[in-house]
């Protein structure tokens, strides 16, 4: 059984540590290291927002996953949420319903929280998987798009 908890640096960084190197390995849409994402978690455990808004699924205690969110202002002064790609071991993707139940933690925590009643999330078209977890939890796609270049 999927249990979810919130992320103790203390207890989960090395369980983290390990599920982030299979991650990037495998299945991210974007390349990191882990120094880099570390020094990101030391940043967000210090802010009492972003410390209880990262979450961890455990299975008999083990963690299984790993997700949260970034919020922002944008320039018209509207508050928004990314809900980040959920962090997994290969293995573990798709199968136990980590991602889906990391998914709705978040984003009970952002309605409540927050008070946004809008989240957005990022997905390529080619990666079926996480938009079957999509239909899952009722997330449908966006009528606004993301460009990215390199610069």
């Amino acid at each position: 059984m999927i249990i979810i908890d919130r992320y103790d640096p203390r207890l989960d960084r090395e369980a983290l540590k390990e599920i982030f190197e299979d991650f990037i390995e495998n299945k991210s849409y974007f390349f990191s290291h882990w120094q880099k994402f570390e020094q990101e978690l030391n940043k967000r455990v210090l802010d009492l927002q972003y410390r209880n808004s990262m979450v961890v699924a455990k299975e008999d205690g083990k963690i299984v996953g790993w997700g949260t969110y970034t919020s922002f202002r944008d320039y018209l002064g509207n508050d928004r949420a990314i809900i980040h790609q959920i962090l997994t071991k290969k293995e573990d993707s798709y199968k136990k319903g980590i991602e889906e139940k990391i998914i709705r933690e978040l984003q009970l925590y952002i309605k409540k929280t927050l008070k946004l009643d809008k989240v957005y999330y990022i997905c390529p078209d080619s990666d079926g998987a996480l938009r079957s977890v999509f239909m899952k939890v009722g997330i449908k796609k966006s009528k606004n798009f993301w460009y990215g270049n390199e610069i």
